[in-house]
């Protein structure tokens, strides 16, 4: 489907997953460009890009993939068959204007963007391409006046699947990190629930 929504608590594994996504798609198929961003850029450092890096590593595929050393610089991965993940903030929406050429998204902490920044990343994903398209929205439960609930819940919206987790779908969570999440139950019911 053209949209990959996926809600879901901490520790419900929706981030790994997209990421490990991204990294398959990178390596069995040709000509993609993929765009993952946050709403603030200097988030995504220790966030999407680390995620990404991360699975790379874990999966023995460094030499595969060309990713910049140090903690400073542009944020960019490419793949040596020529595939490449662009990482972009959206404070500074008029750069993401003249990125083109874009085959899938990334959208991490969908929540923090505007319906008018989501509008403006449908639009970057068009062109013919080789392999399916995909808007990947990641993010927290949310308010129920959302603009993420009206697009996505309230009506059937076509081409889009959306798979809601938590930490119980996560089999490879660690028994403290599930200990401190049910943890809340007692001491903040209300950000158990989220």
């Amino acid at each position: 489907d053209r949209y990959l929504v996926m809600m879901g608590g901490g520790g419900s594994g929706k981030s790994v997953f997209t990421a490990q996504k991204i990294v398959v798609r990178m390596i069995t198929e040709k000509n993609h460009r993929f765009l993952v961003l946050r709403k603030v850029a200097k988030t995504l450092r220790e966030s999407v890009f680390t995620e990404i890096k991360n699975v790379i590593s874990r999966w023995g595929l460094q030499q595969l993939f060309n990713i910049p050393k140090g903690t400073s610089g542009e944020l960019h991965i490419s793949c040596i068959n020529g595939n490449e993940i662009l990482f972009a903030g959206l404070d500074d929406v008029e750069k993401l204007k003249s990125i083109s050429g874009i085959t899938s998204i990334w959208i991490e902490e969908a929540s923090e963007l505007t319906v008018e920044d989501f509008r403006q990343l449908d639009i970057r994903m068009r062109g013919r391409t080789q392999n399916y398209k995909q808007m990947i929205i990641t993010f927290n439960p949310i308010d129920v006046n959302h603009w993420l609930k009206k697009e996505f819940f309230d009506n059937e919206k076509p081409d889009c699947t959306v798979i809601h987790s938590t930490y119980k779908d996560n089999r490879f969570l660690d028994e403290e990190a599930i200990r401190v999440l049910e943890g809340f139950k007692d001491t903040d019911p209300y950000f158990y629930q989220v």
